[in-house]
């Protein structure tokens, strides 16, 4: 459990170093053991104002275990993916820019480069906004249109993530956001012309299972710390606190 904890604190801050803020609005949870409870921060905190103190024990009915105060009603979202996905142990919500400017066009992700492969089939495009977010049916709505898959871009308003641990789920989102970017740069380059895709089945299934492997996960959530100990050396010590 004290593990879990470290790495969540860790990816409250990983994801705000990496521009994956989303002010107040921003969501983050992890599955506990046994399944019938997650751990988040705060309700009205923002990423980078997460410390150990701040983070809540809460059952699937929102109801807070442990913490000092409330958690965002919105996480609804959350305990309906964990009731439909058996698999689902970390999800993550924000407003990523580009995703929000890429759904805009209303096109959904696209293979233009290697690491944007780790999405391929496993991407989709809820279509219609539906305003905010925060009654159990819009819950189930969004485990619906996610369904088996690992990424939701929600049009005109961010991305969803789902990950089998944290270290998943934090990659594909900082990923996702950089995949967005480089369509969005792409299409602007191309002016109207159809643009180069990855098109091997095969070659695009071996990447995938290659970026999304253990080792793959580890190194780069071993960069990612890093990264961000270097940017807030003060997070050290709050990690050792779990």
């Amino acid at each position: 459990m004290d593990e879990l904890k470290r790495e969540l604190l860790a990816a409250y801050h990983i994801l705000d170093v990496h521009g994956q803020n989303a002010g107040i609005a921003g969501h983050l949870t992890a599955r506990a053991p046994g399944g019938d409870s997650f751990w988040c921060h705060g309700y009205g905190q923002g990423f980078e104002e997460v410390r150990a103190a701040d983070l809540h024990n809460a059952d699937m009915a929102l109801r807070v275990l442990s913490g000092p105060g409330r958690i965002n009603p919105s996480l609804v979202i959350h305990t309906g993916l964990y009731a439909a996905r058996p698999d689902v142990n970390c999800v993550i919500h924000t407003h990523s820019p580009h995703a929000v400017m890429l759904t805009a066009t209303g096109q959904n992700l696209l293979p233009l480069f290697q690491s944007a492969l780790m999405f391929q089939g496993d991407c989709t495009l809820h279509a219609e906004y539906g305003g905010i977010v925060d009654t159990e049916e819009t819950g189930v709505e969004m485990a619906q249109a996610l369904g088996p898959r690992r990424a939701l871009l929600l049009a005109n308003h961010g991305a969803l993530l789902v990950g089998r641990n944290i270290r998943e789920a934090v990659h594909c989102a900082i990923m996702l956001d950089e995949a967005c970017r480089i369509q969005l740069g792409a299409m602007a380059a191309a002016c109207g012309r159809p643009l180069q895709q990855v098109d091997d089945a095969t070659a695009a299934a071996e990447a995938k299972r290659f970026l999304l492997s253990d080792k793959v996960l580890a190194l780069r959530w071993n960069h990612y710390l890093r990264r961000t100990l270097t940017a807030r050396p003060w997070l050290a010590e709050e990690l050792a606190q779990l």
